[in-house]
């Protein structure tokens, strides 16, 4: 009951207190992913802001969804450097975490880095990036790009690892082309899944 209580404040944070960045829907040749992100800037200088996004993977055979919902607290000074503070709840787990991240965007460069770590009772570190590079093709055009990493620890190493791929075209901020989400569980990296498909995105 408490993550469910959990889940729903952050969505009700995401909703109230954000404005819509972007909505992508991917689908994959064995599953389909959804992807929302908002973003709330609270002063003139975008020092402080929080990040939110909630996600959704179900396949299509059978019923299991997985869910991920989670809202960032940041400060960020003019080096790009800034400390965060992260509620997250998902399928597999939930928790608090504090981390410190890089953040530099341009119209052309968005980088993004958060090393993090759980402040519960259980050990947990984890590390989130994104990079994305949108340069100016022709006209309206532009050549999409994203690469998102995530990798997960806890005292008895390596818990899972996501990297999702795009690579893509943009015109007024509509984003379209290839993907391809992957991940890895277990300490060994054995047990991995792929799931190519194509995605269409729209950027506020």
């Amino acid at each position: 009951m408490k993550k469910i209580l959990l889940g729903i404040s952050l969505l009700i944070i995401a909703i109230t207190a954000g404005q819509t960045q972007s909505f992508e829907l991917m689908t994959g040749t064995e599953r389909i992913f959804i992807d929302a992100q908002y973003l709330k800037f609270f002063d003139d200088a975008n020092k402080i802001s929080l990040f939110s996004r909630a996600r959704a993977t179900t396949g299509y055979e059978q019923s299991n969804t997985n869910l991920f919902t989670g809202a960032y607290l940041n400060y960020t000074t003019k080096s790009g450097f800034g400390g965060t503070l992260l509620g997250r709840i998902s399928s597999f787990s939930s928790g608090i975490d504090v981390g410190a991240h890089y953040f530099k965007a341009n119209k052309r460069l968005l980088v993004y880095a958060l090393p993090s770590i759980n402040i519960n009772d259980e050990l947990l570190y984890s590390w989130f990036s994104i990079v994305r590079f949108t340069p100016v093709i022709k006209n309206d055009w532009k050549l999409y790009t994203s690469l998102e990493l995530f990798s997960a620890f806890a005292e008895q190493g390596h818990l899972s690892s996501v990297q999702r791929i795009r690579l893509g075209m943009d015109k007024h901020g509509y984003q379209f082309g290839f993907a391809i989400n992957l991940s890895e569980r277990g300490k060994d990296f054995k047990n991995k899944d792929s799931n190519p498909g194509l995605f269409v995105r729209k950027q506020f």
